[in-house]
């Protein structure tokens, strides 16, 4: 587990070293595998051990490829098993290790286990998703329960018209629940994954994992929304006890000599959280939470909050990163992901201040707990696309679903043109500051046509930024953010505490900077972090007495601002607009 704990890992299940948005290698316009592989060295110069590709599995595409019909096959639009095969070789080549996503709360409605179990109540794999007959009232037929799918507002069952019975789908109908109840299945799923290793996947990044266990007798869920018929199950279909069970068997049977990182969406505690990743649980090697998503949203839906504050963002982190390695858990350390809006755009500055404020990001990410997780385009200062691109733009499944769904919402309201406008603007300020979109833009390698990302055009239009923010520009200039994130990476590789030490949050109601520090109690080795996250001027006063903290031996470690290294603190430490420092308070004691 130390290993993975250590490493840098380049991932993000949709585009980062995946496969749509990255590097096309077939004038297709989609990223391809050779194209991932073609760029493996570049990874490795940044300083990445681990590439974690999102799903390349045969799929309709649906959901992006969250949505599989063939486990053991590729799609074709990616290429095939033997440029896997390459990928595969030029990671390992350079001692990086190789993670696939596995996605097994569900498959496509098109993967044969689907079509052989809708095809009668008595096919051997009927159970291997969820059958129920519904329920009659009034003599209307209805789903058996009122829970909702994730994506739209509609139920999560789904009427068959061949088999006479509702399947349940907590996300798309093309996307029916595996029944990890089915010991058959269990079978299946751990053999497909022996494949996988056994052709040289070095271990699994696993998909909404914590989705697989459902509650008995499917009952109602609570009305949490009482504008909508149907409701979000919660507990009743996320972090229940029989997930473990699973895990632990999933363990034994296959991962007991590889490593994973469970993906678990939810807003339960971290000790619910910790039992994922404790080492003498058997399970995990860490874990994807999302509580720091929301600091900026209003609930745990896509709703943006634009009066958030900083310290929203702080007591979500100054919790997760003091209570979960406390209670033995460990964490994936990440920012931004496939589904995440671009962290610059969320806390940064897009116009001038943009390079510093992407470092201040970077100085954030590089310091906080756990094994680091970059996504594509975060090296570069990626942002959100801009706000003046039409809807057709937009590929996402989950922002098509929700336009189409408020303004059905909207007609069944007889909204009035103004209200229509209104209730829209908000809609769109959702999608735009929080929706998925923007991290799937493709990467922006140099400035020529597409942005080097293809040589034909891109299934999704390249931000239009991308003559002035790509990797050839920004990599050839040493005050880029680039060549920052490169300088951290390397840091971090040689000062364990800002990976395994102790997370100390200082002046937590602070609403515009961000202190902390990270002190390793077994070597000494301690730093302190200082952050100004605002557009304005902030003056930090360090005062020993109340935060406990000597800084009579401080000397600067890294900064995005002009503070020479190796200065020292004397006073208030003054930091201008995105400006952030790292100081180092005691270095590790000799072996």
């Amino acid at each position: 587990m130390a290993k993975w704990r250590a490493a840098s890992a380049s991932g993000g299940r949709r585009r980062m070293c995946t496969r749509a948005s990255f590097k096309d290698h077939a004038a297709n316009g989609h990223g391809t595998l050779r194209g991932i592989a073609s760029q493996v060295p570049y990874l490795h110069d940044l300083g990445i051990d681990i590439v974690w590709l999102s799903p390349v599995y045969a799929s309709p595409q649906a959901d992006m490829g969250y949505d599989i019909s063939d486990y053991q096959a590729i799609d074709p639009r990616y290429g095939t098993l033997e440029d896997w095969d390459a990928v595969r070789d030029a990671c390992h080549a350079r001692g990086m290790k190789l993670v696939m996503d596995l996605v097994v709360n569900h498959s496509s409605d098109q993967h044969q286990w689907f079509k052989e179990s809708r095809r009668s109540k008595t096919d051997p794999k009927r159970d291997w998703y969820y059958w129920h007959p519904g329920k009659v009232v009034d003599g209307v037929r209805q789903p058996p329960n009122n829970w909702r799918s994730r994506f739209g507002s509609g139920s999560a069952w789904a009427w068959d018209e061949a088999s006479q019975e509702y399947y349940l789908h907590l996300f798309l109908k093309e996307q029916p629940d595996l029944n990890w109840t089915s010991p058959g299945l269990r079978r299946a799923v751990y053999d497909m994954m022996r494949w996988w290793l056994d052709r040289g996947c070095d271990g699994f990044r696993c998909d909404v994992i914590n989705f697989i266990a459902k509650a008995p007798g499917f009952p109602d869920a609570p009305v949490t929304d009482p504008t909508k018929e149907f409701q979000f199950a919660g507990g009743l279909a996320v972090n229940r006890p029989e997930v473990h069970t699973y895990l632990k068997e999933m363990y034994t049977e296959v991962l007991s000599h590889y490593d994973a990182v469970g993906e678990c969406p939810g807003k339960d505690s971290p000790e619910s959280f910790a039992a994922y990743s404790r080492p003498e649980n058997h399970e995990f090697q860490m874990v994807f939470n999302f509580h720091h998503q929301y600091f900026d949203r209003d609930g745990a839906e896509r709703r943006y909050k634009p009066d958030w504050v900083l310290s929203d963002l702080k007591k979500l982190y100054n919790q997760w990163h003091v209570e979960l390695p406390a209670l033995g858990g460990w964490f994936a350390n990440y920012i931004e992901n496939h589904d995440q809006p671009r962290f610059v755009s969320r806390v940064g500055s897009e116009g001038d201040l943009r390079n510093k404020s992407a470092k201040l990001v970077a100085l954030l990410h590089i310091t906080l707990t756990g094994t680091l997780f970059l996504y594509q385009g975060q090296e570069t200062g990626q942002v959100n696309m801009p706000a003046d691109w039409p809807e057709s733009e937009y590929k996402d499944i989950e922002a098509t679903q929700r336009l189409e769904g408020e303004r059905a919402y909207l007609d069944r309201l007889g909204a009035t043109p103004e209200q229509r406008k209104e209730h829209m603007a908000r809609v769109w300020r959702d999608i735009r500051s929080a929706g998925r979109d923007s991290p799937r833009t493709p990467m922006q390698w140099d400035e020529s046509a597409y942005a080097g990302f293809s040589s034909s055009e891109p299934w999704m239009r390249v931000h239009d930024d991308y003559p002035q923010w790509n990797v050839a520009k920004l990599r050839a200039d040493p005050d880029s953010v680039w060549s920052f994130y490169a300088r951290l990476l390397r840091l971090r590789k040689e000062r364990l505490a800002l990976i395994y030490g102790k997370f100390i949050p200082l002046d937590a109601d602070a609403d515009d900077n961000y202190s902390y520090v990270r002190h390793d109690e077994a070597s000494g080795e301690k730093y302190l972090v200082l952050l100004n996250l605002g557009r304005g001027e902030q003056s930090v006063t360090l005062d020993p007495a109340s935060w406990g903290v000597d800084v009579s031996s401080a000397q600067l470690l890294v900064s995005n601002d002009d503070a020479k290294e190796g200065e020292g603190i004397s006073g208030p430490v003054e930091l201008a607009p995105y400006s952030g420092r790292v100081y180092t308070l005691a270095e590790a004691l000799p072996n």
